[in-house]
């Protein structure tokens, strides 16, 4: 068979061809050659890791599981979960989520307004811009207050930071002349000789009464210790003068600690006029020291008033008698009084407010600070704490009534405790770990705070009581709140004669039973409890 010779178009067809699959071949493929030398055959041959298993994955850092998304239209930084365990160096961008999920002041009604500017970030926030310098510039002092303004509230609260003071004979001098309250930067705001009076001799005004010297009086102070001269050694903390209501009631307590910790929160957020920078920075905390200077006997949650900073609470005398003491001060903080909480606002009203970005982050930072695992089997039985008061107010008939209430549910941990014999640790650990607190009227329902989510609040009030401050509390928890009247215990004196205060109560042993059955229906699907209302008696009895 004779070959004809190939065609000049079939010579070129065929270059074409093995043109063509040389350059598909360089563009699909990674010669070894141009790979980092840290990529060795064998590691080619590796098969990539399986996907992780379904479900929470232990992190080596929590933050890794996050990239930063930058929002270009609004220029906030977010972060988003379910990324990759490392940000991808091409940081993708998102727009603002639609402004339906930030709902304008406009969309407040009245009680969400009064609810927001007393349990939310407003509170704080109106705070720390309401600061005004009330010294005049060629004083040896500064004495700066901030003060609250809440919605539907005349009054202002106030607290007071002091920079450059002398302590000297059981006073703190602070050479500050007052500027004229005319100014109209001062218009509005209450002169530091004119603050609000709150009970038991509290508050910033008792305290600048009886433990300051401010003005000319101060002066000999200074020019003794040479406290404006900036080379004399000098305390840089900050110390905080508190004046206790007593110490004992747990509820009046809560509430001045947690007016400290708000008192530090706003200094954190205000601006200086004189420095252009907040009063404190988050640094600063730990150079705070708390100095108590009432003379109750009792070192009561004084765990609780060192939050901040491992510096101890010293007494006014403790304080005098410390040889790290300097009478050249750089920072007194005179904090805002227990008796100016939000939390004691409206607490004779029944008020809608149902959550509290505040409440939520003092209860987080107490159960940190006191290192209170709130970590929980989901799949164990209710647990019933049942307060037995054996001072004032007692429910004298409580041994008959918790008695029955174990006999009709076998399978529910009922505990019956005395929380005076208790620490205060030992307390909050009990409460983070029940689904139903009760109790007769009194300090030990402040424990709502640190009760867990799906939880319950129990309240036997003396007869014709009409308190509604642990209902509210409650309420700020998300938490479910069940209540009841009892009535005074027999006694031989006239009603009229008698306060609730004081007096014992009697409950109806059936009133009692029908009250825990609501009670402990509604936390009947705690976690993975799984109990129907007809069928609550065989999954709980």
């Amino acid at each position: 068979m004779i070959r004809r010779p190939s065609s000049f178009l079939t010579i070129v067809i065929a270059v074409f061809v093995i043109f063509y699959l040389y350059y598909f071949a360089n563009q699909f493929s990674t010669p070894s050659s141009l790979l980092p030398s840290s990529v060795t055959d064998a590691s080619l041959q590796k098969k990539p890791p399986p996907p992780p298993p379904l479900g929470a994955q232990p992190d080596t850092d929590p933050k890794d599981r996050y990239i930063t998304v930058t929002a270009t239209v609004s220029s906030v930084t977010t972060k988003t979960a379910f990324s990759d365990s490392k940000a991808d160096s091409n940081v993708q961008s998102v727009a603002p989520l639609p402004a339906d999920y930030s709902p304008s002041d406009d969309d407040l009604d009245q009680d969400a307004t009064w609810c927001e500017t007393r349990y939310g970030p407003t509170y704080l926030q109106t705070i720390a811009k309401n600061a005004r310098p009330f010294c005049k510039p060629e004083s040896q002092s500064q004495f700066d207050c901030l003060h609250s303004n809440m919605y539907g509230e005349s009054r202002k609260d106030s607290l007071c930071i002091a920079q450059n003071v002398v302590f000297e004979d059981l006073r703190f001098n602070i050479d500050c002349e007052f500027r004229n309250s005319h100014e109209p930067d001062l218009m509005g705001y209450p002169h530091p000789h004119n603050f609000q009076s709150y009970w038991y001799e509290t508050g910033p005004r008792i305290i600048m009464t009886q433990f300051t010297n401010i003005g000319s009086e101060a002066a000999p102070s200074f020019e003794k210790h040479a406290c404006s001269n900036p080379a004399t050694p000098r305390d840089d903390g900050y110390k905080i003068l508190i004046k206790r209501e007593g110490g004992r009631n747990y509820w009046h307590s809560l509430m001045e600690i947690l007016s400290f910790y708000f008192t530090i929160d706003a200094l954190q957020m205000s601006i200086n006029k004189k420095t252009g920078k907040p009063y404190m920075s988050p640094a600063d905390t730990s150079k705070i020291q708390v100095i108590v200077l009432d003379k109750h006997d009792n070192k009561n949650y004084f765990e609780l008033w060192n939050y901040f900073s491992p510096k101890p609470v010293l007494t006014l005398d403790e304080y005098v008698k410390d040889s790290s003491t300097k009478p050249c001060i750089s920072n007194v903080i005179i904090p805002l009084p227990g008796a100016s909480n939000p939390l004691w606002q409206g607490d004779w009203d029944p008020r809608i407010c149902d959550n509290s970005i505040i409440v939520s982050t003092i209860r987080r930072r107490i159960l940190k600070h006191l290192k209170i695992s709130t970590a929980r089997d989901l799949h164990s039985p209710i647990n019933l704490t049942f307060i037995d008061r054996k001072g004032s107010r007692k429910l004298t008939n409580s041994k008959e009534l918790t008695d029955a209430l174990i006999a009709a549910y076998p399978k529910v941990n009922v505990k019956v405790v005395d929380m005076a014999d208790l620490t205060l640790k030992e307390q909050i650990s009990l409460v983070v770990n029940t689904d139903v607190l009760v109790g007769v009227h009194g300090a030990g329902h402040t424990h709502a705070f640190f009760l867990p989510p799906q939880s319950s609040l129990v309240e036997i009030l003396p007869a014709d009581l009409k308190h509604k401050g642990f209902r509210n509390l409650a309420g700020l928890r998300g938490i479910r709140y069940f209540s009841d009247h009892a009535p005074m215990a027999p006694s031989d004196r006239p009603d009229t004669s008698r306060d609730w205060h004081a007096e014992d109560v009697v409950f109806d042993k059936d009133a009692f039973m029908k009250l825990m059955e609501a009670a402990i229906q509604s936390v009947a699907h705690r976690g993975f409890l799984d109990s129907d209302v007809n069928r609550t008696q065989d999954v709980l009895l």
